[in-house]
């Protein structure tokens, strides 16, 4: 089965089984961390789809999400956004990736109670740098809420030893 995630030819995508046995992981870890930010948004993780490279959640707006004229806080769209995205390249990389950064675009606001869907995918996986995606949508009325991309580095793949050289040398 192919992905429509564009990589390179010395990069491999995780398979079919261990993508979908990714929704089982991330709801164990976060049951057993329910005082981090990812148990505290208490994200489920409904559906993959391994050919479109996507990893679907759901959040419900918590009242300590909220800022103070009561919508939920950018800070915490944002941290949505960035865990959807990084639960796919998880998903479909096999390890977390270091976020190196993150363009988010508000369009509408969430209220306590909504039901966020956020559908992060893989967009490209190269040897250095992966490049993700997410859409938010509230469930409850329809609307677009927020968008993102972001570029992460791909631990995977070290670049061209790089990483075993020591201190930046002077030159």
């Amino acid at each position: 089965m192919e992905t429509k995630i564009s990589h390179t030819k010395k990069v491999t995508l995780m398979p079919p089984e261990y993508v979908e046995g990714c929704r089982q992981y991330f709801h164990d870890e976060r049951m057993s961390n329910p005082d981090d930010v990812n148990g505290k948004m208490s994200p489920e993780y409904i559906a993959t789809d391994y050919e479109e490279g996507t990893m679907t959640l759901r959040f419900t707006v918590k009242e300590w999400e909220l800022n103070r004229v009561g919508v939920l806080h950018g800070g915490i769209t944002s941290t949505m956004l960035d865990h959807a995205a990084g639960s796919a390249i998880f998903a479909f990389i096999g390890h977390w990736c270091p976020s190196v950064d993150m363009d988010v675009r508000f369009m509408s606001q969430a209220v306590l109670g909504d039901v966020l869907i956020c559908v992060g995918r893989v967009i490209h996986c190269g040897e250095r740098f992966i490049t993700a995606d997410c859409v938010m949508t509230n469930e409850t009325n329809g609307r677009l809420v927020a968008t993102c991309i972001t570029t992460c580095a791909n631990g995977a793949k070290r670049a061209d030893g790089a990483m075993d050289k020591g201190p930046i040398q002077e030159r």
